[in-house]
C-alpha cells in the first residue's frame, strides 16, 4: 500500500479535479540566475488516478517572483508561492453529451467532426473550434437531405420548410453560422463563454434530430393504449 506522502491530489482526465492519485515516478528541475536572486523550480509527476487507474502526468512549476500575499486570522501579514498546474492528456474543457457516442451509428463523419471540435475545446483552439462547429452543422444539414451547394440561408430555409427546425431556432443556428463566419474570416476568437453557448447550439441541433427522434420513435410503441371506459350502472345510455 503506498505511503501517504506518495498521495497527492490531482486533476484526472477520467474523473476530473483533486481526486487522489498515486506518485507512480517523479522527477524535479531546480533552477536559479546567477546574476539576479531570482530562482523556480519544476515538478513533473507520474499519477496513477485511485478511482479509475488512469495515468496522467502533473507539471508543478513554482518561480520565486510568484507569490500570493494575504493576511492571516490574527492580521499579520503572510505570503506563499503560487504553484501552477498542467496536465497531459489535458483536463476537458467541455463534458461529451452521455448520447454523443450515438452519433457514431448515425454518421461516423459527423461523429469524427465534433470529436475534433471537442478536442479544440480541450486545447484552447478557440477559432479552430468556432469553425469546426460550422463544419460540423453543414455536415448535419446534409445528413438531413439540404443540398450542400446551396447558401447558409438558404440551408436554414429549407430546415424551417422540412419541419426540421422552429423558426427560433432557425434565429439561433443563423448566429452560430455568422459566429464561425467570423471566426473563419474575420480574425474573430470567441470567449470560452461564447464558445460554449454555439456547441450547446450544436449539440441541441444533432441530439434532437439524430438522437432524440429515433428515441421518441422507439418509445411510442411502447406506451400503453388507453382503456375505454365501461359505462357503470346508472350512466345514462347512448342514444339511438
Amino acid at each position: 500500500m503506498p505511503a501517504a506522502e506518495n498521495i497527492i491530489k490531482g486533476h484526472c482526465p477520467e474523473c476530473g479535479a483533486g481526486k487522489n492519485a498515486d506518485i507512480v515516478a517523479a522527477y524535479e528541475h531546480k533552477w536559479q540566475d546567477d546574476e539576479h536572486p531570482i530562482w523556480g523550480q519544476v515538478d513533473y509527476r507520474i499519477l496513477k488516478c485511485r478511482g479509475c487507474d488512469s495515468i496522467y502526468l502533473q507539471r508543478a512549476e513554482v518561480f520565486s517572483e510568484n507569490m500570493h500575499q494575504f493576511y492571516d486570522a490574527a492580521g499579520q501579514p503572510q505570503e506563499e508561492y503560487i504553484v501552477d498546474y498542467s496536465y497531459w492528456p489535458s483536463p476537458l474543457k467541455r463534458d461529451r453529451p452521455s448520447w454523443f457516442d450515438e452519433l457514431f451509428a448515425v454518421d461516423n463523419s459527423l461523429h469524427s467532426i465534433l470529436t475534433e471540435v471537442y478536442s479544440g475545446l480541450d486545447g484552447d483552439l478557440a477559432v479552430l473550434s468556432a469553425t469546426g462547429m460550422r463544419t460540423a452543422f453543414d455536415r448535419a444539414t446534409r445528413l438531413l437531405g439540404v443540398d450542400p451547394a446551396k447558401t447558409f440561408q438558404q440551408k436554414l430555409d429549407d430546415l424551417l420548410a422540412a419541419g426540421k427546425v422552429g423558426a427560433a431556432e432557425k434565429d439561433t443556428l443563423a448566429v452560430l453560422a455568422d459566429a464561425g463566419g467570423a471566426a473563419a474570416h474575420r480574425g474573430w476568437k470567441p470567449q470560452p463563454k461564447q464558445l460554449a453557448t454555439m456547441m450547446d447550439i450544436v449539440e441541441a441541433f444533432c441530439h434532437r434530430n439524430f438522437v432524440l427522434d429515433g428515441q421518441v420513435g422507439k418509445l411510442k410503441p411502447q406506451i400503453p393504449p388507453k382503456q375505454k371506459r365501461r359505462p357503470n350502472e346508472g350512466d345514462a345510455l347512448p342514444a339511438e
